[in-house]
Order: C-alpha cells, then structure tokens, then sequence
C-alpha cells in the first residue's frame, strides 16, 4: 500500500522491533506497549492518518500487520483483513459559497467561515437551493417520547432551523440518538425539507463551539460515493450551521428574542413557527472518488457452542485533521485515537497469547470515523459476518490516561447485562462505575458503537472518569488541559504527560471486558423494560435488571 522504498525499509524495521519487544511480553496486558503502538501511530510520518491518505494507509497496514503476527485470521467473507470502504472527497471550489437571507427588509449575504458554515454538496456539482423557512425546535420526531416537533408544521420544499442537541428530558442514551445531526437530517429529508439550519444554544457551545464549526465545516469533508448504506429515502441537500449573530438577527426579524428560546429550551420544547424570511444557497464543489479500509482480524472462538458469535473490539483508526494554519500542521492524534487503537492491539495480543475466548472476538480498526463513522457505518451495511451473531460491542475511544483514575464511566453499560460485566473488569483494576458527566454531549451516538446499537446490539463505551484518583485526591487540571487546548488539535502527540502505567490499567480494563462477554454462558441481553431497547432492539431477549 505504500511506494515509497524509504518507507518500507522504516515501517519493516519498526515491525520487526515491535514484533521482538511484544512477544517477550508475558500473557498481560503491557503500559510499555500500549506506549509504543502509540508512538508509531502517532508519528508525524503518518501525517495524521486521515482516511484516504498515505498516512492512513501506512497505519492500515500496520496495523494489519500485528493482526498477523498474534495468529487472527481474516473474517469469514474476506480473504485478507482489509474491508475497502468506497468514499467520495468533497471540496468547495474558490468562492465556491454564495448564502442569502431574504426578508421583506431586503437580502443579506453571509460569508461562509465568518457567518455562517456550510461544506461542499455531497451530490452535486453545482446547485441552487432557494427555500422558505421554519423553526422546528429541536427537530426531533420521537413517537415512543410522545414528541413532535414537526406536528402542525408544512415543511415539504422548506428549509428548517433547528436546536442542535436534544431536550434534556430525554433518557441519557436515547437523548444521544436523536442528538446525533445525521439523524436530524433524516428526519427533516422524511418530513419533506430540503436542507437543515442548525443553531449552537449556550448548552452546545461547551461541547461543539461555533468558532470550531466555523473553521471546520467549509473544509474538504468525505461521504459516500452514491447515498450512505443505511439511508433509505430522502436526503437533505446541505446542512448550513448559522452563527450567533445570524441567528440572532433572524430570530428578531421574526419578533422572537433566540436567547429567550434558547432558555425555554432547557425546561420545554420551543413551539415551531414560520420565519418571515427565505435562504438561496449557491455552492460550487469539487468530487473526487476514492476509498479507504477498515482493518479486521478475528480470533477464533474455543468452544463449540459460541464460536459463531462474535464480540467486536471497535476502535476507530484515523485522526482528526482540521485546519493547517499553525507552525505544527500534523494532527498526530496520539490520545485521539493512536491510543485507543494501541489498547486495542494489546488486548488481542494477550488473548491470543493465552487461552482465547470461547466466543470469536472480532478486532475492528475502523475508518473514517472522524468524518462520520463511516467505516463502521459501512461494516453495519455489508457485514463481514452475518449481524445477527454480533452479541456485543466494546468501543475503545480516546486514551485519557491522566490520572490514576478511580472510576469508569461505562456509557450504554446500564441498558444490558454487559454492565455486570463492567463491573467486574471495573473491580479488576480497583475501580467502580461512575455517572455520565456529560450527558448533553450525546457521546453514546459519537463513535463507533453507534451504527451497531441501531441495529439493536447491545453496546459500551467506556472510559476513565475524569479527575477522581485512586488515593481519594482530585486531579482535573491535565485532562481539562486536554480537553481544551490539546484535543483534536495538532498538540495531540507523544509530548502530552501521558501515564503509561494508568494506559496499563486501561487495557487491562478493557481485556476484561473483552474476556468477560466472550467467555459468559449467555450472550449480552438487553434489559427488561430498557427504553433504548424498546427503540432498537424490540424483539430481543431480555434479562431481569439486577
């Protein structure tokens, strides 16, 4: 996959270095080589690994590498442990965006990256989207939350403004889903609207800030070559995220104070209305086709019964890469997620080593995740084994080894008997479960165990809790740190003050998971009475909540 002959000597000497430093290694889960996973990914000779590059490629085989040298063998339905994902790229052309409100007081043009933020069209070259307005709350159709947002409201061949997020009296998991924008999107295309207007309330700006959307949404972004796997139906034609003052003086336009909605928000849902006002979106944009691979390798179950039912290790491959301004224009993403793909490789490694598992656990690099989980999105829509002998996904996301945590917070584990077994790995390490601390953010539904709980398997994104160590202490400042001036920037590298002996308990975290639900008499099942299960997974088995 690379033709570069100075690369090849480079990647053949560190393979064959990493390979002799890990076979040493007893059947445990190693901080020493989660560190140097790590530092291999997060070089700046991978450029960042966004999909579709060189760099990317080059952790891809990498990756595909190690998969071999633990004994994984591909999935059924593949020859070897790459899975192509076919992507189109999609840029704007030079002044590529023209954006007008119009209302009885005239035209107002915006500027794209200043005003408002919008990428290139996801299917056409060149196109004119004219269309009147209105607010629709939070955008949401929830039959089984008795909500509608859309109730009373003519919105075919309109263009709807919407909150993003959801009402916070959703459920935590069920407030992720119907936060997620690609299912605002489907929503709005299913009511009849032609494109999408989100607003950023006070409440989603401390997790997805308009200065990030204005820098971030007019660069090249990927999408499916033809409609994404799982969409039937209408689509959007473009999602156009406005800024504050836009917002702001649209809502007065219409006598209505955005501030004032954006605090009823909080207690109720906004009452949708009619804007006295039309948008005509001009966008010129640049195609180009390609693809990318998700990497998948599979350790055969040992028993009899189980080795047709698979645990997935999820843990997304690529880094995000944004604007290249700065002196440093490699955003190595080694916390982000070099990290996570390192545990990941640990965890295999120890199973292999030693026992197996009685289910076959399947090892999933995924592709293109910071674009929008497409290379798990893909996998959902053209499995390599068939989904219904998926029994669980354990998504390894982010490697926040800071601190000496004391806690877990297990997202998704409170809705099926995967949390009992959370909280066994959790005890292993001296941990305990600790609540979502962020519930707003919607993080079950930003990674990628998300396709697959909308297929209805049960899922779990567990992660270090932020700030509460071991010797009773709190220690916040190096994850805040993070969090605010290292994370998806190009300072996500090998400097950062990461514990290698916390990324140690991590794994060994993890590979109790990974042990536990591939090694139970019974598979995962949703609990009784579970509201993300009545959702996705009506028909399923369930089991009494302990």
């Amino acid at each position: 996959m690379v033709d570069n002959p100075g690369l090849h000597a480079i990647l053949a000497i560190a393979f064959v270095l990493i390979a002799q430093a890990v076979m040493a290694e007893a059947a445990t889960v190693s901080g020493a080589a989660i560190k140097a996973h790590t530092a291999f990914l997060s070089d700046d000779l991978l450029e960042g690994r966004e999909a579709g590059t060189k760099g990317y490629d080059i952790a891809a085989a990498y990756v595909a590498t190690q998969f071999a040298l633990y004994g994984l063998k591909p999935a059924r339905a593949s020859s070897d442990f790459y899975q192509k994902v076919p992507l189109r790229r999609r840029s704007l052309q030079p002044d590529g965006v023209r954006f007008e409100l119009r209302t009885k007081s005239g035209t107002q043009l915006y500027q794209n990256g200043r005003d408002i933020a919008v990428d290139a069209s996801p299917s056409t070259l060149e196109e004119v989207i004219d269309a009147e307005m209105v607010f629709v709350g939070w955008g949401i159709r929830a039959p089984g939350l008795r909500h509608d947002d859309y109730a009373g409201l003519n919105v075919k061949g309109k263009a709807v403004v919407i909150l993003e997020g959801a009402p916070a009296s959703f459920p935590g998991a069920l407030r992720a889903h119907y936060s997620w924008i690609q299912q605002k999107e489907r929503m709005a295309a299913a009511a009849g609207a032609v494109a999408l207007l989100t607003l950023k309330s006070p409440e989603r700006e401390q997790f997805s800030p308009w200065e990030r959307a204005r820098q971030a949404r007019p660069l090249p972004a990927l999408g499916w070559t033809d409609r994404a796997p799982s969409v039937n139906g209408p689509a959007i034609k473009a999602t156009i995220t406005l800024g504050p003052e836009v917002a702001r003086s649209l809502f007065a336009r219409a006598g209505h104070d955005i501030d004032e909605i954006y605090q009823q928000s909080t207690s109720s849902p906004p009452r949708g209305f009619n804007l006295p006002a039309s948008m005509r979106l001009s966008r010129r944009s640049v195609h180009e086709d390609s693809s990318t691979a998700n990497v998948i390798g599979v350790l055969p179950g040992t028993d009899a019964r189980f080795k047709d039912e698979y645990i997935v290790v999820a843990s997304h491959l690529d880094a995000w890469v944004g604007p290249k301004g700065g002196a440093d224009t490699i955003y190595n993403g080694a916390v982000d997620n070099a990290g996570g793909i390192a545990a990941m490789l640990e965890v295999a490694r120890v199973l292999s080593t030693g026992d197996g598992a009685k289910r076959s656990v399947l090892f999933f690099a995924t592709a293109a995740e910071e674009k929008g989980l497409f290379g798990s999105e893909y996998f959902v829509a053209h499995p390599l084994v068939p989904l219904d002998d998926i029994v669980a996904v354990i998504s390894v996301d982010g490697l926040m080894a800071f601190h000496d945590f004391a806690g877990i917070v297990a997202l998704g584990a409170e809705h099926s008997t995967l949390e009992e077994i959370s909280l066994a790995a959790a005890r292993s390490v001296d941990a305990i479960h600790m609540p979502d601390p962020i519930p707003g953010r919607g993080n079950l539904a930003l990674s990628d165990q998300y396709p697959f709980l909308r297929v209805g398997i049960p899922v779990l994104f567990p992660n270090p809790a932020r700030g509460n160590s071991r010797n009773g202490s709190e220690d916040v400042a190096t994850w805040d740190d993070y969090e605010s001036r290292h994370y998806h920037q190009p300072s996500d590298d090998m400097k950062l003050p990461l514990r290698w002996d916390v990324a140690q308990r991590s794994g060994e975290y993890i590979y109790a998971v990974v042990a536990g639900a591939a090694n139970r008499p019974h598979r995962p099942r949703w609990y009784e009475g579970d509201e993300l299960a009545a959702v996705f997974a009506p028909t399923a088995d369930r089991a009494k909540r302990p």
